[in-house]
């Protein structure tokens, strides 16, 4: 019997739509907590670029579509990317979130703007909040886990001026909430690790950021940014003798993905930091490049009083006068990383903050 040659094209149709519906059966698949954050956002759109699906999670659903608008800036999240609904410290969802997935990338944390007390706010949130990400992790056979740790965790107690990948925060010492909720967290993850050494072939990396500038790919520039847009919008009419390590959001993001797929990352920890700049050569970069920062620096025993009533300038306090620098040797010597200039993630953030003045 002839083959009735009307039927070809639509033959056609089927094996190409056969051919993409088994393409994205074996895209591998990543779950990114936190979404709406200022590096998740970025971090979706590097893999979903990369050719990785991603399911996301939010305390609410009803920030979907703002995700969605951000990522769309840089990449199609058509058939790529996919939303649950959960809370750090509620165990409903999180097996369920992390099934069918291949790899997390564990972002959420609570990150306060001011120098917030309140233990349960701040380290209970974040302490629980790995708890269960990782026991949901392992239950569903991650290959690896991701943690977004901080610089808090290696340095937040303050006790010298320079520190690398090996340090840690003297939780012994007069610590802040937020210092103490990284440091713990990230404990928490080597020790759950030791646990099941030889249990289990998850592997397991931390990022530990510094103060990370540049622009969002949302109209929520995120907590470190309000750094640059105090020093451009007139709420800070003078400089602190402050010292804050830099990371471009790029680098972060691409760090993340980097430690996710790299052999060598497994089982270490990688300070993601470019150098270390203090507040007066932060405002002379937006000075130079067009932005009106303040050119005054205010004499120290004034910062310390003006600190009682501003709450975050009192969360830099502790670092007034204090040189502090974080070596990122782990991240040269491992991954071969070459950090973007503090000045273009200073820049860059500046920029997108001057437009929502």
């Amino acid at each position: 019997m002839p083959l009735n040659v009307s039927f070809i094209p639509y033959i056609h149709l089927v094996f190409i739509f056969v051919s993409i519906f088994l393409y994205i059966s074996s895209m591998e698949k990543v779950f990114v907590s936190g979404g709406s954050g200022f590096i998740s956002l970025h971090l979706i759109s590097k893999l979903i670029q990369e050719g990785y699906q991603v399911r996301t999670s939010l305390r609410s659903l009803d920030r979907k579509q703002e995700v969605i608008d951000a990522v769309e800036k840089e990449v199609s999240t058509k058939g790529m990317l996919e939303f649950c609904e959960l809370d750090l410290l509620k165990d409903k969802g999180w097996d369920q979130a992390v099934a069918g997935c291949d790899y997390v990338q564990h972002i959420a944390s609570p990150i306060p703007t001011t120098n917030s007390d309140d233990y349960d706010i701040v380290v209970k949130p974040a302490v629980n909040g790995i708890k269960r990400c990782l026991n949901a992790a392992l239950k569903n056979n991650i290959k690896r886990f991701v943690m977004t740790s901080s610089v808090a965790s290696v340095g937040g107690s303050n006790h010298k001026n320079e520190y690398d990948d090996t340090d840690w925060t003297d939780l012994t010492m007069d610590v802040g909430p937020y210092q103490t909720s990284k440091t713990k967290a990230e404990q928490f993850l080597w020790d759950f690790m030791k646990e099941h050494e030889g249990k289990t072939e998850m592997e397991a990396v931390a990022i530990n950021p510094s103060m990370v500038f540049g622009s969002s790919l949302s109209d929520d520039i995120g907590a470190s940014n309000l750094v640059v847009k105090r020093l451009i919008d007139g709420s800070l009419p003078f400089t602190l003798n402050i010292c804050i390590n830099i990371v471009h959001i790029k680098d972060v993001a691409d760090m993340h993905f980097e430690a996710m797929i790299n052999n060598k990352a497994p089982g270490k920890r990688f300070i993601a930091s470019n150098n270390h700049m203090f507040f007066p050569e932060i405002a002379k970069v937006l000075n130079d490049n067009g932005f009106k920062a303040p050119k005054r620096k205010l004499p120290t025993f004034l910062a310390r009083i003006l600190g009682k009533f501003d709450k975050q300038i009192s969360f830099f306090l502790k670092d007034i006068d204090t040189l502090r620098i974080y070596h990122a040797k782990n991240a040269k010597d491992i991954l071969g990383w070459k950090f973007r200039s503090s000045e273009s993630a200073i820049i860059d953030a500046a920029t997108q903050i001057k437009k929502l003045l």
